[in-house]
């Protein structure tokens, strides 16, 4: 089976979420089946080395730029006539209209529906129609169950029609060789508003928690107007754009990851936490309980003095802390790429049957 993936995001937006899932989900496909898959990257893109041995091809698109497939389909036309393929996942961006092949196409959340996030009317609306272009896809790759339940709410996709496969963790995300005495708590996310940062800087400004550890900001992150006045006494400091070595150091040195968010189609940073032996605590909201299931505390992403109250409890409870610890470890070890990949190649095989029925 040749396999093309469109690997784009991975170059064009590297520190998003699903730039990561593009790249590391590539990276399995590739030790799966060498010499199956044809990547398509970004023009000018740094291709790791690795990917040109063990791909079928690696082709470089001068354009159309990001997203712009979805509405330029006649670029995919063209492209797929000169590349023989099989199939076609489409992680990010939407399924433009006439792609001649089978399609796979990820979903990842319906926030856009949710929330006013992204503010501007105009993302936002690109954002529903990228959602709602996924009704052209031959099979839809939801990335939790959570995330497929969204899909099924917001568009008329059938629900046959989606497959659940959960993402995976690198094995980059491991816990230090010896036990680091905790320096900081972290928060790990965007700017948008359902990211919900501004409760924990209120939790964190609160006099009650002025012993607690700082908190560190990982990502491309702006606070809202009344959360900054509170900021300057509960950030430490603010990584944008940390690269995964960097963000290993942060899981790896924190009491405690925080994610507060409203809505989550997985969480990849709650998975990466654990993996490195930093334990969470996440919103009982989204796809976060199915991710964490028992191995992280759970709480409700408005009750900000619950929030305070469980840092707390980490600060001072180092058998809590040991117990969450091992949990995540256990609980990351069954969330590998490797498995994401084989599911991903039966979703393949299932979209070409499909197309040929």
């Amino acid at each position: 089976m040749r396999i093309g993936f469109d690997a784009r995001a991975a170059f064009l937006d590297p520190h998003r979420g699903f730039g990561r899932v593009a790249r590391a989900l590539a990276g399995a496909l590739l030790d799966a089946v060498p010499g199956e898959v044809v990547l398509f990257v970004s023009h000018g893109a740094r291709v790791p080395h690795s990917w040109y041995s063990r791909a079928a091809s690696v082709v470089q698109l001068s354009r159309p730029r990001r997203g712009a497939f979805l509405f330029d389909p006649i670029a995919w036309q063209v492209t797929l006539r000169r590349h023989r393929l099989d199939v076609l996942h489409l992680p990010t961006w939407g399924v433009p209209r006439g792609v001649p092949i089978p399609t796979v196409a990820t979903f990842y959340d319906a926030t856009p529906f949710r929330f006013t996030s992204p503010p501007q009317r105009w993302k936002r609306w690109r954002a529903r129609m990228t959602i709602r272009s996924l009704v052209r896809a031959t099979v839809i790759h939801a990335i939790s169950e959570h995330a497929r339940d969204e899909l099924l709410g917001v568009t008329p996709v059938r629900g046959e029609k989606v497959s659940v496969v959960h993402l995976g963790v690198d094995a980059t995300f491991s816990p230090a060789p010896t036990p680091e005495r905790p320096r900081h708590l972290l928060f790990v996310g965007g700017a948008d508003p359902h990211k919900n940062l501004d409760l924990l800087i209120g939790a964190l400004s609160d006099p009650a928690a002025r012993a607690l550890p700082p908190l560190v900001i990982a990502g491309p992150t702006r606070v809202s107007r009344s959360g900054r006045a509170m900021a300057s006494k509960a950030v430490t400091k603010v990584v944008s754009n940390p690269t995964d070595s960097e963000l290993v150091d942060l899981y790896r040195g924190a009491l405690a990851l925080l994610l507060p968010s409203r809505n989550e189609g997985f969480g990849l940073p709650a998975l990466e936490a654990m993996a490195c032996g930093c334990p969470v605590i996440a919103a009982n909201t989204g796809a976060l309980p199915e991710v964490c299931g028992d191995a992280a505390m759970l709480l409700d992403p408005d009750d900000r003095a619950a929030w305070r109250d469980a840092i707390t409890t980490l600060a001072t409870d180092a058998h809590r802390v040991d117990i969450l610890r091992k949990a995540g470890l256990a609980r990351a070890r069954s969330f590998t790429w490797e498995r994401t990949a084989g599911s991903m190649l039966d979703l393949y095989r299932r979209a070409v049957r499909r197309e040929s029925s």
